[in-house]
């Protein structure tokens, strides 16, 4: 596979997980601001508030997990992308110097 097909591959990939990401964050943030109206909904299926509360624990606590597996997956995917980046770099001939010097300017003596 050449460079340019992995770079592309890299950068779909970093792009994919930084948009899940972005949406466990949202949705543990959600999860967070309707604390009291999760634990109601349990309720209202006849679980007390206790037993309704360590259900908003354990989900909370698998959401947390979630979030920091693609958290990983995503730092993952940023280095991938820097090592495909950096053996771009790598293969760029390197700027060669001018054959012939620049012109400096001289003192002018009288």
């Amino acid at each position: 596979m050449d460079l340019t097909q992995e770079l592309k591959e890299a950068a779909d990939q970093l792009s994919l997980t930084r948009r899940r990401f972005a949406k466990g964050e949202e949705g543990l943030r959600l999860l967070h601001q309707s604390r009291e109206a999760f634990i109601n909904s349990l309720r209202n299926t006849g679980l007390t508030y206790a037993e309704a509360k360590t259900k908003y624990d354990n989900c909370l606590d698998e959401q947390e997990v979630q979030l920091h597996g693609l958290l990983d997956q995503m730092m993952y995917a940023e280095r991938m992308h820097q090592f495909v980046l950096h053996r771009i770099a790598l293969q760029q001939p390197q700027a060669a110097p001018s054959a012939a010097p620049e012109p400096q300017a001289q003192a002018v003596t009288a």
